[in-house]
């Protein structure tokens, strides 16, 4: 039988917005903490415009409006933190500070607060107030021109101009990291009893994924970065990676090329910057073949290979049913699912909350669970307060 969900009897007050703030507040939430999503009476949450899309970043919360605007709402804002562990906040800098929300005035009443802050730039220094998107953290971390330095392995190389942004890399992988943060600052109170103040930026989070290329960047005559090309098969493409020797043994076997071997070309210290001309010796072999039989007959000499999927093929994909990767979801559309954590306990159910909130879905139950009556909550929202 599962047991409690790790996080269980955590409180969290999640303020953000879009894809960073949000993912993070969900793991959360799939981890057992009650997570109350606080959106403004003014506007919502951009994303409740694809309401699939919203689920999956919003799946399991609690949905409260509240005018932070104004005193009363700034006051209530500040009741439910009273018995919060965890705030999450992606506003700009300095906002949550003019509703009297930021971590340097509650600390002095809440010094245990584990207070995460998500931006693209960070809270202070010359760029705090920089808007920031997803694909700005791309351009500015160095992470699209490193992805464009890969292309010089293709044939022709491609280096004109970076690729085209379409995946929020950099909201997710924010996310994680802050959920990772709160994780530590919350394991820190156990023995310190304090909490903390977590400065997440997108910017830095991107800039994790390019170690190698910060590295090279500060020597002379750095070795070439890369050496991954797909392969063409007879109806797509794979990707195999060829980067030990025994990778190297595997591949000559597998083609029935043991001269491969012998190609000074192909040694390990050559191999990276000849990889054009080991694709073409392997695509040689896999044009005639299909990319099942390919990624088959390679994952067989144990040469990692994979061929590419879309979106839609990760839902029949035996791995992932196998996992149980998925959550089987139903809107007015239909059946669809939403994606669970990428990880797994042992110890408890994996599976991610079907429901998110409508707008506003749980402004009486929340502020009745602060002591609010039926009567003080259809005043504030007669006034407006909360929606």
């Amino acid at each position: 039988m599962p047991s409690a969900k790790p996080l269980a009897g955590l409180k969290v007050v999640d303020f953000s917005m879009a894809y960073a703030g949000p993912i993070c507040g969900r793991m959360m939430s799939d981890c057992g903490a009650d997570v109350i999503k606080i959106e403004p009476t003014r506007f919502s949450d951009g994303v409740r415009s694809n309401s699939r899309i919203f689920t999956h970043f919003n799946a399991g919360k609690l949905g409260v409006q509240i005018d932070l605007s104004s005193p009363e709402g700034q006051q209530l804002a500040h009741e439910l933190i009273d018995s919060a562990d965890v705030v999450i906040e992606n506003y700009r800098p300095g906002i949550m500070a003019k509703f009297g929300l930021d971590y340097a005035s509650l600390k002095p009443q809440h010094p245990s607060l584990v207070y995460c802050s998500i931006s693209g730039f960070g809270q202070t220094g010359p760029d705090a107030q920089r808007a920031a998107y997803a694909p700005i953290a791309h351009a500015a971390s160095g992470y699209d021109v490193a992805h464009m330095g890969a292309q010089i392995h293709a044939s022709p190389p491609v280096l004109a101009r970076p690729q085209a942004s379409g995946i929020m890399i950099a909201d997710m992988l924010t996310g994680a990291y802050a959920f990772g943060a709160i994780q530590t600052a919350l394991l820190g109170r156990v023995t310190s009893g304090l909490g903390d103040h977590i400065d997440v930026t997108m910017l830095e989070s991107m800039m994790t994924l390019i170690p190698g290329h910060q590295q090279a960047a500060q020597v002379v005559d750095a070795p070439q970065m890369g050496g991954f090309l797909p392969i063409t098969a007879s109806d797509g493409y794979i990707m195999a990676c060829v980067v030990s020797d025994k990778n190297f043994e595997g591949l000559c076997t597998a083609l029935v090329r043991m001269d491969l071997h012998a190609d000074a070309r192909f040694d390990r210290a050559s191999r990276i910057a000849n990889v054009r001309y080991l694709v073409g010796e392997i695509e040689k072999w896999s044009a005639t073949r299909t990319v099942v039989e390919c990624e088959t007959h390679f994952n067989r000499h144990g040469i990692p290979c994979s061929r590419y999927n879309s979106a839609a093929d990760l839902f029949d994909e035996p791995q992932l049913q196998h996992r149980g990767a998925f959550t089987r979801n139903e809107d007015e559309a239909g059946e669809y699912f939403v994606q669970n954590l990428p990880f797994q306990f042992a110890s408890m159910d994996n599976a991610t909350t079907r429901h998110a909130p409508a707008l506003g879905e749980h402004t009486d139950v929340v502020f009745a669970d602060i002591g609010l009556d039926k009567a003080a909550i259809a005043a504030l929202r007669e006034r407006g307060v909360v929606a």
